[in-house]
């Protein structure tokens, strides 16, 4: 279906979503997004992006990045040609640094922007990327996604697969695969965004980083003529023991985590109407 399509479907169906979940999805959005701008206030931190969008943006920007998420998946020429990669020389010297250590790496991103297609993006860097996914929908619509999503070099886990998944991980010195803002029936960890408690689920990064992978952080997000996939920065193998021993840290804090969510937290605040503030487990006090 053509833009035009998809924008008349929006325009007509988003009302009656707004009505229907006003004190559901859409009064979570509406509450999410006052109290970061509250914090970011009254921690004297200059904002425009998330001073300036609203509710409706946020939805706009799901459905939108849903679908350039799916039409790239499907290899359209048209999302294809507007892919667009930044800071590559972070993941390939990640790749190089780990591969005189013998050691994999994990990459990792939150669901932003055409989030999809970071996936696939990654088998540009290796032959074996390890992609581990929750479960959504039905049989019917995850076997459908897999397919789409499959590709020569990319091997698809369940979270009951974790086991298996790490000893293919160090097997192959391929590299992890994953988004770390979502999860269900696992265990995150409880982090400070925005001034809140939420939860990024990075115990299986943290675990394969004490077994001596290396880390590298990237996103994406979506402009009118380009979508754009910026790796950000490089945790080296058992990067909590290095700091820790450098910077004398207490036992209980983990600099790993600490800093991926200090990440997580601006580049929400850069794209504020590419994230998904409705998911459930965003924000786990109570509003």
């Amino acid at each position: 279906m053509p833009n035009i399509f998809y924008s008349a479907f929006f325009t007509v169906v988003f009302p009656i979503y707004k009505v229907l979940h006003k004190k559901r999805a859409y009064g979570r959005v509406e509450k999410h997004l006052e109290l970061a701008r509250q914090y970011l206030a009254e921690n004297s931190i200059n904002c425009a992006e998330l001073a300036k969008v609203n509710p409706r943006d946020t939805f706009k920007g799901i459905f939108w990045n849903a679908l350039e998420s799916y039409r790239g998946l499907a290899r359209f020429k048209s999302v294809e040609k507007r892919i667009v990669y930044e800071n590559e020389h972070i993941i390939q010297g990640a790749i190089a640094e780990c591969a005189k250590q013998n050691a994999p790496i994990a990459g990792i991103s939150i669901h932003q922007g055409a989030f999809e297609l970071l996936h696939r993006a990654l088998c540009r860097y290796s032959e074996h990327v390890h992609l581990i996914t929750d479960s959504i929908g039905d049989m019917a619509f995850r076997e459908v996604l897999k397919d789409l999503r499959s590709d020569p070099h990319l091997t698809e886990y369940h979270p009951d697969e974790t086991g298996r998944l790490i000893r293919e991980l160090f097997r192959t010195k391929g590299i992890l695969a994953m988004v770390i803002d979502q999860g269900k029936h696992t265990k995150g960890n409880t982090v400070s965004l925005f001034g809140r408690p939420s939860t990024l689920y990075l115990r299986l990064p943290q675990k394969i980083n004490e077994m001596g992978a290396g880390i590298v952080t990237f996103r994406t997000w979506s402009e009118k003529k380009r979508i754009v996939i910026r790796f950000e920065k490089y945790y080296p193998p058992k990067y909590d023991a290095g700091i820790e021993n450098a910077e004398n840290a207490a036992p209980s804090e983990s600099p790993l985590v600490t800093g991926i969510a200090r990440e997580v937290e601006t580049w929400i605040a850069e794209h504020p109407e590419q994230w998904s503030w409705n998911y459930h487990g965003n924000f786990i006090a109570t509003l």
